[in-house]
């Protein structure tokens, strides 16, 4: 048998790697890799642009919503008005029949204070009843008097018609009534007319 003869020594290239896997080179970065790292990463962070007419009907959809918004609260508004006003027309719908009412009373009343004497005493309190029973009848249609006497003046609910001097009274209290006044419910129907007190002049 003949010698073996001996290889020649094989000569790799520099970029060839080597035998037992592919080593990097140590304090080397792959530029390549890097660089597709950071284009992945700015796609990530790029907003896609909004289609113009998506943002329109965005847009249009809120200016929709806060019409109907606007539109609901005076809805809202407009039934509490309504039922306001119901409420007052039903409270005040005999308003004018009741002011019509009050001089019928008025005469009853003076009828009842100046009766003649030796009237027939059971037709005279059978009178007083008829009165009565009127008055309970109007005060079950809401009205009621206005104090007068001993009260402070109020424009809002009493017509001064007349004063007197006095030094008993403080200013501008009432110390008479002239006619009564009422009101029905809240609202004055008709205000009391009355005399005030005014104090007594200085003399010089």
């Amino acid at each position: 048998m003949g010698k073996k003869q001996d290889m020649p020594p094989q000569h790799r290239s520099p970029d060839q790697p080597e035998p037992g896997g592919q080593k990097g080179r140590p304090g080397v970065v792959d530029s390549r890799a890097s660089s597709a790292v950071d284009a992945e990463q700015g796609a990530s962070q790029v907003q896609p642009a909004v289609d113009p007419e998506l943002q329109a009907a965005r847009d249009e959809v809120q200016a929709n919503f806060a019409r109907y918004q606007r539109l609901a609260a005076d809805f809202e508004n407009y039934k509490r008005r309504t039922r306001q006003e119901l409420a007052d027309r039903t409270q005040y719908a005999n308003e004018e029949l009741l002011r019509k009412l009050l001089p019928i009373l008025d005469n009853l009343r003076r009828a009842l204070d100046h009766a003649p004497e030796g009237i027939d005493q059971n037709w005279f309190d059978g009178l007083r009843m008829v009165v009565r029973q009127f008055e309970d009848t109007l005060q079950a249609q809401g009205l009621s008097p206005i104090p007068a006497v001993g009260e402070k003046f109020d424009p809002s609910r009493h017509e001064a018609i007349a004063t007197e001097e006095t030094d008993e009274h403080e200013e501008g209290t009432i110390v008479e009534e002239m006619q009564p006044g009422y009101r029905l419910h809240e609202r004055v129907l008709r205000p009391t007319l009355v005399k005030v007190a005014h104090p007594r002049a200085l003399k010089s």
